[in-house]
């Protein structure tokens, strides 16, 4: 086997160890983050390029046939549940920056990493893979007018021009996934672990620029830095809360502690792909922040979740 194709693949089985030394490497060199920054589309668009190139297409047609639970409740995740946790943060007297930040995490799509984590957890995995590709397919139209209309958060940026950036990290990712399945054809799975390896890479360097400006305001404000982490944890775990309470009550619990979950895990790194420089600050410093229960809740959960869903 070639070398370099060993590598890879061995990456895809260590990237939980590698991906929180890439937010330190982005931690520890400030000015290499800051210039990396103009990378983060195009690493977005090869995220979930890879991501889709590694689905079960032959799976995802099959739950394609009765798609309407998955439907309804992206939906609901994408529209409903911030509806729902926009008062509370703004009744709670939060900084301005981190309540703008945790409502438009709450419309960010959901991670398509959620599909593994949910097999780990004992969750509905093709549930969650379907909820993750629909609110990443949805996004650019339920985001904007949301944000920039209902809610009136200023990001610096017109409704069309979000919607265009969302739409062409979706688009083009989708185009993307298409060449690399015909073009590797029936060793798909054998070359999974090798495309593995290279999602791992590109994940690493993705981190990198998250920290941009990190170092300097925990310096200037570490108190703040310490509120927007809290704000970070306490965002994901309401947000699942109030889908899988919401929706308990018309489905069955395995299936609802998988709506939330879905719900709590977002793809926050999205938003800082397509907002502008001069968006409040205060919004980059949340996704940085947010990677802490992004890497942290599913161990949490796990515990929980397997008490819940135990066999009676």
């Amino acid at each position: 086997m070639n070398p370099v194709v060993r590598l890879l693949r061995r990456m895809g089985s260590v990237a939980t160890t590698l991906l929180p030394f890439s937010l330190l490497l982005g931690l520890l060199f400030q000015d290499f983050a800051a210039a990396m920054r103009p990378l983060l589309m195009p690493l977005a668009v090869l995220l979930l390029m890879l991501a889709l190139a590694r689905v079960d297409w032959d799976r995802l047609a099959a739950l394609l046939r009765r798609p309407g639970l998955a439907i309804a409740l992206s939906l609901v995740n994408l529209i409903v549940v911030p509806l729902v946790v926009w008062p509370i943060w703004q009744g709670l007297g939060l900084w301005p920056g981190l309540i703008a930040a945790l409502c438009l995490s709450a419309m960010a799509p959901g991670i398509i990493s959620a599909a593994t984590t949910a097999t780990f957890l004992r969750l509905d995995a093709s549930l969650a893979l379907l909820i993750s590709l629909f609110t990443n397919f949805l996004v650019p139209f339920t985001l904007p007018p949301l944000a920039l209309w209902l809610l009136g958060l200023d990001l610096k940026i017109g409704l069309f021009d979000l919607s265009l950036r969302l739409a062409l990290i979706v688009t083009l990712a989708l185009i993307g996934a298409v060449a690399i399945r015909r073009w590797i054809g029936p060793r798909l799975k054998e070359q999974g672990p090798t495309l593995d390896g290279v999602s791992v890479i590109v994940l690493m360097v993705f981190a990198i620029p998250l920290m941009d400006g990190v170092v300097a305001r925990a310096l200037a404000e570490p108190l703040k830095l310490a509120g927007f982490i809290a704000g970070a944890f306490g965002g994901m775990i309401l947000c699942n809360l109030v889908m899988a309470l919401g929706t308990l009550p018309f489905l069955d619990l395995r299936t609802a502690l998988t709506a939330g979950y879905c719900s709590g895990g977002r793809h926050n790194a999205l938003l800082m792909a397509v907002l502008p420089v001069t968006a409040d600050p205060d919004i980059f410093l949340f996704i940085a922040a947010v990677q802490f229960p992004i890497y942290m809740i599913p161990t949490m959960l796990q515990p929980i979740y397997r008490r819940l869903l135990r066999p009676a």
